[in-house]
């Protein structure tokens, strides 16, 4: 069940009628380079690079090495924040970079983060990032930085994966992600991030980060897969975990998780509740520039929001393990949420010399309701 209410109100009113100058959208340029390993010069694939517009901080864009540790990134002229990551190196980070032209960033050497690789005694979980052939693993643990948050908090936390204020998410600047749980798509995932933020991170074991999904997995999410492996006690006999939050400026919520083991069978469940309210406000300076690289306009947008969310999901499963390596799990997930999201933003436009022209105004009031059901039958050998 989905229910959709909009509305929207334009207000555009002219300051002045000098003509702005007009120019061709600037041609897209390209950033090349190496990254090699800085100890012994080997080619480092699939490591990050992230270009972050200065002007639009929302405008990110970014690609990977090959084999070579080549890369080429196509983006537009203008100022970035330039990153270039790598499982277990210290990042490579130049801020406030120009690039007018097309540009050979040349050889970057990375190095090994020693502080990330040396041995930590802990007794109990820990967080840590397992590299694997065909997929990276981010373990949760213990992590104090996401206790009381959701699952877009752990997944802001796991390398490649980005989340913006408004609750999207990318890997390695791309958006279309695929997000599975255990494995499979599931009404936990729903058709929005926002279903995702009622998900606890608590009830969260580990991430898997998936970049070359193989023939078992469709078309969908160019950029990779995000696979959300929840929490499932292997002790036997009853237990349990219970917990309650409260944040500022408005958030609150619970999570109850219970698991009945057996030698033939296991059952269990994971029920939470979460409430937020995230007021918020942004500004954005645009810069557009002529086809010789001269500043053809500007443009300022200031935005004031007000985002409310909740929901209620549950998940029930019976598990049946007809030997020592297989079983079959019978699930039901049910899930509610409902958000209310609002947005105010004033646009001012400007010629080259900084002369105002024009003045707008956008104010939308959005309202969302979604209600899902899924029963699933698994069999795992």
């Amino acid at each position: 069940m989905k229910k959709l209410f909009f509305w929207s109100i334009v207000m555009t009113s002219s300051i002045a009628l000098s003509q702005r100058p007009q120019g061709q959208r600037p041609k897209p340029i390209n950033i090349t380079g190496i990254v090699l390993d800085q100890e012994t010069g080997q080619p480092l694939e699939y490591a990050t690079l992230i270009l972050q517009s200065l002007r639009n901080p929302d405008r990110v864009t970014g690609g990977i090495t090959d084999a070579s540790g080549k890369f080429n990134v196509e983006s537009m002229p203008g100022r970035y924040n330039l990153r270039i990551e790598y499982i277990s190196y210290e990042p490579y980070i130049k801020n406030e970079q120009l690039f007018r032209t097309s540009t050979d960033l040349g050889t970057i050497k990375l190095g090994i983060d020693v502080e990330q690789l040396e041995g930590v005694e802990v007794v109990g979980e820990r967080t840590t990032v397992e590299l694997r052939l065909d997929k990276k693993i981010y373990n949760v643990g213990s992590d104090l930085t996401v206790k009381g948050g959701s699952v877009t908090d752990v997944l802001d936390n796991v390398p490649s994966v980005t989340v913006d204020v408004e609750g999207n998410i990318s890997l390695r600047g791309n958006e279309s992600v695929r997000i599975l749980i255990n494995g499979k798509p599931s009404a936990l995932s729903g058709l929005s991030t926002d279903a995702l933020q009622q998900l606890p991170a608590e009830a969260i074991e580990k991430v898997e980060v998936i970049t070359n999904p193989s023939a078992r997995y469709d078309a969908e999410g160019t950029a990779g897969i995000l696979n959300i492996v929840l929490k499932q006690s292997k002790t036997a006999g009853l237990n349990g975990s219970t917990l309650l939050n409260v944040g500022y400026p408005k958030s609150y919520g619970g999570n109850l998780s219970l698991n009945l083991r057996r030698e033939k069978f296991n059952i269990f469940t994971n029920t939470s509740y979460r409430y937020r309210s995230g007021p918020g406000n942004a500004l954005y300076k645009q810069e557009n520039f002529n086809s010789d690289g001269s500043t053809a306009s500007f443009q300022d947008e200031i935005r004031e929001y007000e985002r409310q969310n909740d929901g209620f999901n549950t998940n029930i499963g019976f598990e049946f393990f007809i030997d020592s390596t297989s079983s079959i799990t019978n699930s039901f997930v049910y899930r509610k949420t409902a958000g209310d999201d609002t947005v105010d933003i004033d646009f001012f436009n400007f010629d080259a010399a900084m002369n105002p022209t024009i003045q707008r105004n956008r104010f939308t009031v959005e309202e969302e309701e979604d209600e899902d059901v899924q029963y699933s039958v698994n069999y795992k050998k």
